[in-house]
């Protein structure tokens, strides 16, 4: 999924840009548009990952929640 995700930003990111450009009556920055495809994919990406894995997230707090408790380095009482 987080790879269509990906797909179809970078597409719509294009297509923004270039309707931009055509509306101003200006013509299109290939390395513009290449950069803002680029970066709206890499964010959009991030964020389908992240969003879409919830079970990485439950299996890691429950690793962390099962680990023996640590034993207490002093034991007894101190004597001066």
């Amino acid at each position: 999924m987080p790879l269509y995700v990906t797909i179809s930003a970078t597409l719509i990111c294009f297509i923004l840009y270039a309707l931009d450009r055509k509306f101003r009556g200006e013509p299109i920055d290939w390395m513009t548009a290449s950069k803002l495809s680029i970066v709206g994919a890499l964010l959009s990406g991030g964020i389908a990952y992240t969003v879409s894995s919830p079970e990485a997230v439950v299996e890691a707090v429950k690793s962390v929640a099962e680990t023996p408790a640590v034993q207490e380095m002093f034991v007894g009482v101190p004597t001066f």
